[in-house]
């Protein structure tokens, strides 16, 4: 079987041409093994001499090459009869490829081949497309089904037995494509959560490239998040171990890989139960068996309301705003306004944690515009929408907000209720985010103590988690180290407790510390995680945050390609939800965003398909 074909520039290299030839079914297969199809019938490319030929060719198209420069690669301890010697071997590949495929002229030779014909040529294009596309910001299910297509490709290192210098640095480009395909490839597989899913194809190759230490890096970070820290701390110490054979040294981003398994939640390192924070699941559970049980209509919809605000607070959005769009509907239909306003309080703060600041003031007009409200749900909304407002860079109205409202008493009151306590943390938690964006960091720092104190008082009914990080935030903003001590045990209470939302959080703002104490490495680490969790809860605010904070710390370590991506994904989630940055912040991150893409544009990947230099005669 024959097909007719038109000579095409092959990725921009081919000299166009009118004519046809006519050239036997083929396909040339060099990656991992020397094979060649003709008509469905593979044959091997036996000799030394033979397969040096055709990677030659290979690596060279669509150039010409000289006879002297082929000669000189094939026997250069011996000139004697070279050119007819060099003559016969083209006989004997052109029989074997077909008539047209090896092409003479004055010149020299070249290989004349369609595109798809050469599995390397496959690989290349394949991998440099999907590349291209994800360091544009692609990060989808078709992205990644792509970028196992690719690597499927490689089935062994290509060119192999065959020793010349071209030849070796060729090997040497290729891998490293397919190396970066597949660390692209785990990246995204953790980005989704599939933590398992990923340690069974990401292991093996790891393995294999024990001095890789991106790869190294992706391997701890799936195990860390699989809760298999003594195997993360064994693929550190074999890493280290192959880098001391080299007189290497851990790079910094793997020693930040080490220092955040090492920083595990008590729950993993073996801690009691006393030091371990409240149960999320261990409420949810009690919260249920209480449903199932008969009682009062208002009695479960109390019941339902904590419900829902466990499941906030684990991120199982859809679930809990469901619950509370329920209650919210019964207190309606009951003219229990006050109930009501604060059923809409509760989708509002719900919300407000995807990102959809707002949506989540919508709910808070809608919520103070009931009459006859208590002073303490009025008071409770009223703290709710300066919290938002400090969010979206309204700091004034939030002031305002704090002006109008009553201080809490600064002694606690032994016999104050459960809301009296969750007003007053609630009030000296924006007043240490007013005063942090006014620059006032000494006041901020000791309002988020004030609010923080206040909610450990009454953990669990009250959750300490927001005040750890503001009061964590506060000092980090002051420059005071003793942050660092405050993230990590927000991150670690977030983590036992399955408050994923708050985790992300912790994550992000930590990573904007490690930046400011030069540490782009931990930065990059906390960023990803941030961002895995944002992604797989909906928390498109915070994922935001997490991918500025990575582009940040790319921008810090000279990976301008990880950084235009990352400021891109950045601007994409937040436009998401619409969230309402603060115009100097838009327009800044729209400049970064638009320099990425020229950036892009100027580095595309297919510059990977490049040709190695001329062959030296």
């Amino acid at each position: 079987m024959s097909d007719t074909i038109t000579r095409t520039r092959r990725d921009g290299g081919f000299p166009a041409t009118t004519a046809t030839a006519i050239v036997p079914s083929m396909a040339i297969n060099v990656i991992g093994r020397f094979e060649v199809t003709v008509d469905q019938e593979p044959q091997k490319v036996v000799g030394n001499l033979q397969r040096l030929l055709l990677a030659l060719l290979i690596l060279r198209a669509p150039q010409w090459t000289s006879p002297d420069v082929l000669s000189e690669a094939l026997w250069p301890d011996s000139s004697a009869g070279a050119e007819s010697r060099l003559h016969l071997h083209i006989h004997r590949l052109r029989a074997r490829l077909g008539t047209g495929t090896i092409e003479s002229g004055p010149d020299g030779y070249r290989l004349d081949a369609p595109h798809d014909t050469v599995d390397v040529w496959r690989f290349e294009r394949a991998v440099g497309d999907v590349l291209a596309d994800h360091f544009r910001g692609r990060a989808d299910t078709e992205l990644l089904r792509r970028l196992e297509d690719a690597v499927q490709l490689w089935v062994g290192a290509p060119f192999p037995g065959v020793e010349h210098p071209d030849v070796t640095a060729e090997r040497y480009r290729l891998e490293e494509m397919y190396l970066l395909a597949q660390e692209t490839r785990f990246a995204h597989l953790l980005d989704r959560g599939e933590h398992e899913a990923v340690l069974e194809v990401l292991a093996p190759v790891a393995s294999e490239h024990r001095t890789r230490e991106s790869l190294q890096t992706l391997w701890m970070t799936a195990l860390h998040r699989a809760g298999r820290r003594s195997e993360a701390i064994e693929v550190f110490d074999a890493a280290r171990e192959a880098l001391a054979v080299l007189d290497l040294e851990p790079d910094r981003e793997l020693l930040a890989a080490r220092a955040m398994v090492l920083e595990q939640p008590a729950a993993q390192r073996g801690g009691t139960a006393r030091d371990a924070a409240p149960s999320v699941e261990l409420d949810e559970g009690e919260i249920r068996r209480d449903l199932a049980q008969p009682g009062a209509p208002e009695l479960t919809l109390r019941a339902r309301r904590r419900l829902a605000r466990v499941l906030a607070m684990k991120g199982r959005f859809d679930e809990a705003l469901e619950l509370f769009g329920q209650i919210e509907a019964q207190y309606r239909a009951r003219s229990q306004e006050d109930d009501e306003a604060t059923a809409l309080g509760d989708l509002a703060a719900v919300v407000s944690v995807t990102g959809d600041l707002s949506r989540a003031l919508r709910y808070l007009d809608e919520a103070e515009q009931l009459e006859e409200r208590t002073t303490s749900t009025d008071a409770f909304l009223r703290l709710l929408r300066a919290l938002l407002l400090t969010h979206s860079g309204r700091i004034e109205q939030a002031a305002e907000i704090l002006r109008e409202v009553p201080r809490p008493p600064d002694e606690p009151v032994p016999s104050s209720s459960e809301p009296a306590a969750q007003l007053a943390a609630m009030w000296w938690r924006v007043r240490s985010q007013v005063d942090r964006r006014r620059g006032a960091t000494g006041p901020a720092v000791a309002a988020a103590r004030r609010a923080f104190h206040l909610a450990a008082r009454r953990e669990p009914q009250l959750d300490p988690g927001p005040m750890l990080v503001e009061l964590a935030s506060s000092l980090r903003d002051a420059g005071d180290e003793e942050c660092f001590e405050w993230f990590h045990r927000a991150i670690q209470d977030a983590h036992h407790a399955g408050r994923l939302p708050m985790a992300a959080c912790a994550h992000a703002a930590l990573a904007k510390a490690q930046l400011l104490w030069g540490e782009p490495e931990n930065a990059l680490l906390h960023g990803r995680e941030a961002l895995s969790i944002a992604r797989r809860t909906g928390c498109w605010g915070y994922a935001g945050r997490a991918a500025k904070r990575i582009a940040d710390a790319a921008v810090a370590l000279s990976d301008p390609m990880r950084a235009a991506w990352y400021y891109c994904e950045a601007l994409s989630f937040y436009r998401r939800v619409e969230y309402p940055l603060l115009p100097q912040v838009r327009v800044e991150l729209e400049q970064l965003v638009a320099s990425s893409c020229g950036f892009l544009e100027a580095t595309s990947l297919h510059g990977m398909d490049r040709r190695l230099p001329p062959l030296q005669s």
